[in-house]
């Protein structure tokens, strides 16, 4: 990072370092605001950073807080980051201790602190991790498309004739394939030869599939070890679309077994090296002979089982056709047809028995259940009970109306000995004062119009005088 060194200070601070009485003191202040005028230059304003990242801490608020360092001969450098929540969000990425990144902003200075920090807006991965980035982003659409999908994975033929290899013409992957396929089964290769590693390899790479996978059975994609930046082709959306539109199954043999390509996800098998590649695509032959010589054998043993299962048979047979047992066996079918025939008569001639009595207890029955026979046995029997019934129901009706009757003539006795004419016989009289019944004296005053009801008229009265402690 550029290092200024020149302070540019306005005409009163160059005014005071012009006094002829000595050095002058600055305030605390002013030498704040001199550095904070510093920082503002526009050497440090919106500028890109590359760096590790140090001390990552993530606030509850969404901020992130964290340092860029740098070892420059044996030296660390540092500077203190932050970026704001609202800027943390659009990050695509997780950011970490040991991450290379480049990171975009400005340096400020914040006075009441003392401090100074590169204030960030945006943030990448730098080198492999900006690329791993790209990657992610790639394996996201591809999955999208279906192109991992387990559903479109092909099995590659158990004996191809022809097998395309697409590598580099000069490297040891050709080499080993064809050292492993003439060693075990007999088939044509034919090489497509491709970059495999360089800024136009992954084009480079897809014509070459294009090229051989109409002459090919199975198709090998492949190249030996190399770092993360050597094996970026394979990667490529045009590398994996050319394998997913392979018309024949394509194992792909790139790298060393811990090394996974999106290639790889998209190959119909993916092979650790190119060696097992090779022997994905063909059988060992001496494993072939010795699984036709078991077939053979075990061919050749049920073949001899059959034979000896057939002479059993065909003795059996002779042993039964003879005429003496012939004649056993007719005698015994006769005997056992004569003894089903007597059975059946037997039988016969029981259920005839059966169904017989099984008639006349249902004609029985029917007869039983005849409405005539019914009516005319059990009319005269219904006929005096019911002549019973409604004499008991006619003297049962007399009692209860001889009760009820008398319980009415004592209950009018009784309300006629209650009601108000015996009140009035008894020699009551009703008070009424403006038309409402008198209960109480308290509603009475002297010189107040009443009237008097007797049980044969009325009288009107005036009241002269309420006595309210007299009772009755």
């Amino acid at each position: 990072m550029k290092i200024i060194n020149q302070v540019i200070m306005d005409q009163a601070t160059l005014d005071k370092w012009n006094k002829k009485d000595g050095p002058v003191t600055l305030r605390v202040s002013e030498v704040s605001s001199m550095i904070t005028s510093l920082f503002e230059d526009t050497a440090l304003q919106n500028i890109w950073i590359t760096g590790e990242i140090t001390n990552f801490k993530k606030h509850s608020s969404g901020h992130l807080y964290f340092s860029l360092s740098e070892q420059v001969n044996g030296k660390e450098s540092l500077i203190s980051c932050s970026i704001w929540r609202n800027a943390a969000r659009y990050l695509d990425f997780t950011p970490d201790d040991g991450m290379e990144v480049r990171a975009y902003g400005s340096v400020s200075h914040y006075e009441p602190g003392g401090r100074y920090s590169f204030q960030v807006t945006q943030m990448r991965p730098s080198g492999a991790g900006e690329r791993a980035l790209m990657i992610e982003g790639w394996r996201r659409e591809m999955a999208a498309k279906g192109w991992f999908s387990p559903e479109r994975k092909r099995t590659p033929p158990r004996y191809p004739v022809r097998i395309g290899v697409v590598t580099s013409s000069t490297g040891a992957v050709i080499h080993d394939i064809k050292k492993v396929v003439s060693g075990r089964f007999s088939a044509e290769i034919i090489l497509s030869p491709a970059m495999v590693q360089g800024i136009q390899a992954h084009e480079d790479i897809a014509r070459a599939i294009v090229r051989v996978q109409n002459l090919v059975d199975v198709l090998i994609v492949g190249r030996g070890g190399g770092s993360y930046e050597d094996l970026f082709a394979f990667n490529h959306p045009l590398v994996v679309e050319a394998i997913v539109n392979c018309p024949v199954p394509v194992i792909s043999a790139i790298g060393h077994e811990v090394d996974i390509t999106l290639a790889d996800l998209a190959a119909d098998i993916s092979a650790s090296t190119p060696s097992h590649a090779a022997e994905q695509c063909v059988p060992d032959r001496k494993s072939e002979l010795d699984a036709l010589m078991h077939i053979r054998k075990n061919m050749f043993q049920q073949l001899v089982n059959r034979i000896e299962s057939a002479e059993e048979d065909i003795n059996s047979i002779r042993e039964r056709l003879s005429a003496p047992r012939l004649l056993r066996e007719v005698r015994v079918r006769q005997e056992g047809l004569a003894d089903m025939t007597d059975r059946l008569t037997r039988g016969a001639l029981s259920l005839k028995d059966k169904a017989h009595s099984r008639l006349s207890e249902l004609h029985g029955r029917i007869e039983g259940k005849n409405p005539m026979v019914f009516i005319r046995r059990e009319l005269p029997g219904q006929r005096a009970f019911l002549g019973e019934i409604k004499g008991r129901l006619s003297c049962a009706v007399m009692v209860s109306l001889r009760e009820k009757q008398s319980e009415i003539d004592s209950l009018s006795a009784t309300l006629k000995a209650r009601g108000p004419e015996a009140l009035f016989k008894a020699g009551y009289c009703m008070v009424l004062s403006s038309g409402n019944i008198v209960r109480s004296c308290t509603g009475l005053a002297p010189g107040k119009t009443v009237t008097l009801l007797f049980m044969d008229g009325a009288a009107d009265a005036t009241i002269t005088k309420v006595n309210h402690d007299k009772k009755i």
